[in-house]
């Protein structure tokens, strides 16, 4: 029955995430999930959304060095900054830590945004797909800082 409460607080989360598919993907993509608390899943999302945001930064750099890719990496490496305040304020006991939390992942989604917007359209495929996922991963993050 305890493992069912488990799978439930996945399902809850996802329930409230921008993408409740990748979501459900990401987090129950490691074997321990199942039986993960709300910061051992935190920290599952904190953990591939910098591992994304890694990738995607070496995708937009391999794109050149146009001014759309250096803002671009610029962005992502602003994104891997947010999210590497992330594990300490999801460990935190202080009462404002999940606002603040929330305040680095809403930061780095908009920074995504502003980064998917200066290709106007005409990132390639992989690039787009790319910063999707990394956005969606961050909602998640969103959807367990609204629970601490």
């Amino acid at each position: 029955m305890f493992d069912n409460v488990k799978a439930d607080l996945i399902g809850d989360i996802c329930s409230e995430a921008h993408n409740h598919v990748s979501c459900n993907q990401v987090l129950r993509s490691v074997p321990h999930s199942a039986k993960a608390d709300l910061r051992d899943l935190g920290q599952i999302a904190i953990d591939k959304a910098t591992a994304m945001a890694k990738t995607t930064l070496i995708l937009v750099k391999a794109l050149g060095k146009g001014q759309v890719s250096s803002i671009c990496a610029e962005v992502f490496g602003d994104v891997i900054h947010n999210l590497n305040e992330c594990p300490g304020l999801l460990r935190s006991s202080n009462r404002l830590s999940p606002n603040d939390l929330s305040a680095e992942a809403s930061s780095a989604m908009y920074e995504l945004v502003a980064c998917d917007d200066k290709y106007e359209g005409n990132e390639p495929a992989n690039v787009k797909q790319a910063i999707q996922t990394t956005y969606d991963t961050l909602s998640i993050i969103l959807a367990i800082a609204a629970r601490l």
